[in-house]
């Protein structure tokens, strides 16, 4: 769809806004609807949700209806369309809660309160979000890392917040990732093991055995 911007992207699974739906309640509040979408099968979509966006710091979000799915994402799952928004929001009966890098709600909610104030830029403050949009306390180191035995090193952004307990790849957040004291962990099967302290990258197997070996820098 035309008005779908893509905010982030976790695992398979794309976070878009859909900008033509968003609604300024108030000076504070936002309203619109957000969709999940599979990256290998776009169509049809998998979930989405109305909500209402409180724009003061922190942000905080209120969920009005959704139809998300449960479980692992798989591209053939049915979508089942809610209700869309309509008619007069009343902010006193919703129930705001933080947002949140992992859930999505966090770059939904940043996306919401800025383009509703600047529409003409919507698909730019999109792209840096899918590309940029981080925890505040998120840091970036850059490493040599080896996807497989046949393919070549290369140097890949891992990027990584403690306060959410998150990682991403180059852009894409890993539900497998996680921070442990001075290690950046994420991967299934094999597993990359960061050490932000002695800035190296270790591929490692489930049996203890490694694979790969690589070092990191925190210049881009």
């Amino acid at each position: 769809m035309a008005s779908f911007h893509m905010v982030q992207r976790i695992d398979e699974m794309l976070v878009g806004v859909d900008a033509i739906a968003l609604d300024v309640v108030d000076r504070d509040h936002v309203a619109g609807t957000y969709f999940l979408v599979h990256a290998l099968r776009p169509s049809p979509l998998v979930g989405y949700a109305n909500y209402v966006v409180d724009c003061r710091t922190p942000q905080r979000i209120a969920i009005l209806n959704s139809v998300m799915p449960s479980g692992r994402l798989e591209p053939e799952q049915p979508f089942v369309q809610p209700p869309r928004r309509s008619g007069r929001t009343d902010l006193t009966n919703l129930v705001f809660e933080p947002v949140h890098t992992m859930d999505g709600t966090a770059m939904v909610a940043q996306f919401s309160c800025e383009a509703s104030g600047a529409p003409g830029r919507a698909a730019q403050i999109a792209a840096e979000l899918a590309a940029r949009g981080s925890p505040p306390d998120s840091r970036s180191l850059y490493c040599r890392m080896k996807p497989d035995a046949g393919r070549a090193e290369r140097r890949v952004e891992v990027r990584y917040s403690v306060a959410e307990n998150a990682v991403a790849v180059n852009g894409q957040w890993l539900s497998s990732g996680f921070v442990a004291g001075d290690e950046v962990v994420f991967g299934t099967g094999a597993q990359w093991r960061v050490d932000t302290r002695k800035r190296q990258a270790r591929l490692l197997r489930d049996n203890g055995r490694q694979l790969f070996k690589g070092d990191c820098d925190d210049r881009p």
